[in-house]
């Protein structure tokens, strides 16, 4: 009998495979790391953090501060502002377009839409001196 009849199956005929064939076993090592890095990087919500509302009651004095950069919008209704339907519907909904950071207020009221706590605001300071409208929550420090 030639060595051609014999034919290992299993692991061990995948083993003589690899050690014959180097683009093989090139493939199969990378296939190894390929999901080794995937457990790895998938793994932990170091990345992920929720944002912190801070605890306030209705008529407490509250200070605009924006936890990303930049300004907030202070709006006639709470929601999000982009699912307006046009221009003209957006400026309806935007009472005041630059509260700056440290702006100060008077907290009206609060509700949650879509999961998203909001706060309904009369401004004590700043280019929007008077006006009441609504903003997200997260905003409040």
């Amino acid at each position: 009998m030639s060595s051609e009849n014999n034919t290992t199956s299993g692991l061990a005929g995948v083993i003589a495979n690899l050690k014959s064939n180097p683009k093989a076993l090139a493939i199969a090592g990378g296939v190894l790391a390929l999901v080794l890095f995937l457990i790895f990087k998938g793994s932990g919500d170091e990345g992920v953090t929720a944002a912190k509302v801070v605890p306030v009651s209705i008529g407490q004095k509250v200070t605009i501060q924006n936890p990303n950069v930049g300004n907030t919008i202070l709006l006639a209704e709470p929601g999000a502002v982009g699912l307006a339907d046009s221009e003209s519907d957006q400026d309806d909904m935007i009472v005041c377009k630059q509260v700056l950071s440290g702006t100060t207020a008077t907290l009206n009221e609060e509700t949650t839409v879509n999961y998203i706590p909001f706060a309904k605001v009369t401004l004590e300071s700043g280019d929007c001196l008077g006006k009441t409208g609504w903003m997200p929550k997260v905003n409040l420090k």
